[in-house]
């Protein structure tokens, strides 16, 4: 199939571009400037931003399939307006472009923070609420596009939602904020932990579902891919482990932490660094729920996660190949 990616540079994108390839599917990308992941790779690319209407329209004349992954990630920052702005006016014109194209299967990459995570007590599934009005906006911005694609599925475009929770694994050239957590984790350049966690998920289990998503058998449908949840100390525990780490790190109290994010985030902007202990990152692992279920991806995708320690493991190993740490 002739299939388009947006965002095709990121974590999920990359990954998924190897894997359409090896499919034999035929790919082309919508990137600003082509990236050095991509040379070598035989695909089609339109150059443009998934703002601009005349970009989009190019990009999807032809196609059979599009995966919309391109979103600005963002906790917290001065741009976070603007950034919520360009996820939500650009999903609104991919889903007016793909419609007027006549786009056969659209396939939206939402994110699991569209869902209301409490009570936090009690399994997340896709029935939970979305927060369209939530406090910090990249979690509000998700959950307004993936309103604006359900939307979409209702008046006849064919398609499905898929939820991935905090994304580890190979590829993750730029790197991820995640990406960058383990590999100051490996470089023992973090100074401290912070209590709570996230539920963890291979970037390669994510990709397989998406590519399984493409079967044009239920539309409308959301799919959270979640994988494992674990602490902070977890990660650091398994990097420690693989790496062979000495390096004890403490877990500092969460006031503790909150009193340091403004101080961390002043160091960052100096030092060039994205900062991962925000006021919202904080939040987020504070709050974030431990039994989200992938029961449904697992019924109608054949959806298996890995353990978390394979993936911790071959994380780490693409990092050395590449000289990251």
């Amino acid at each position: 199939m002739r299939i388009g990616i947006t965002g095709a540079s990121g974590h999920i994108g990359n990954n998924l571009v190897r894997r359409l390839l090896q499919e034999g599917h035929q790919v082309r990308i919508l990137v600003r400037r082509e990236p050095d992941v991509f040379k070598g790779m035989s695909l089609e690319t339109v150059y443009g931003d998934m703002t601009n209407e005349n970009s989009v329209t190019d990009f999807v004349r032809g196609l059979d399939v599009v995966y919309h992954l391109a979103a600005k990630i963002f906790i917290d920052g001065r741009k976070r307006k603007e950034y919520f702005s360009q996820n939500v006016e650009g999903t609104r014109i991919i889903l007016e472009a793909v419609r007027r194209a006549g786009i056969k299967r659209f396939i939206y990459f939402s994110s699991i923070h569209a869902y209301d995570p409490h009570p936090i007590d009690q399994p997340l599934d896709e029935n939970r609420p979305l927060v369209l009005q939530d406090h910090y906006l990249y979690n509000r911005s998700k959950a307004i596009t993936q309103q604006m694609v359900r939307e979409a599925f209702e008046n006849g475009l064919n398609g499905v939602v898929l939820n991935p929770t905090a994304i580890l694994g190979p590829h993750d050239h730029k790197p991820s904020l995640l990406g960058q957590a383990v590999i100051r984790m490996a470089g023992g350049k973090l100074p401290g932990l912070i209590p709570g966690g996230y539920d963890w998920v291979d970037v390669r289990d994510v990709t397989e579902a998406a590519v399984k998503a493409l079967n044009p058998g239920k539309t409308g449908e959301a799919y959270i891919l979640s994988g494992h949840w674990h602490s902070l100390e977890d990660l650091y525990k398994a990097v420690k482990k693989e790496l062979n780490l000495k390096k004890r790190l403490p877990v500092f109290p969460t006031w503790l932490a909150r009193v340091g994010a403004p101080f961390l985030g002043l160091w960052s902007w100096f030092s060039g660094q994205a900062p991962l202990y925000t006021q919202g990152s904080i939040t987020f692992l504070k709050h974030s729920n431990r039994y989200i279920s992938h029961d449904k991806a697992t019924r109608e995708l054949d959806y298996h996660p890995r353990p978390f320690e394979v993936t911790v493991k071959e994380t780490l190993a693409w990092y050395k190949e590449m000289k990251m740490i």
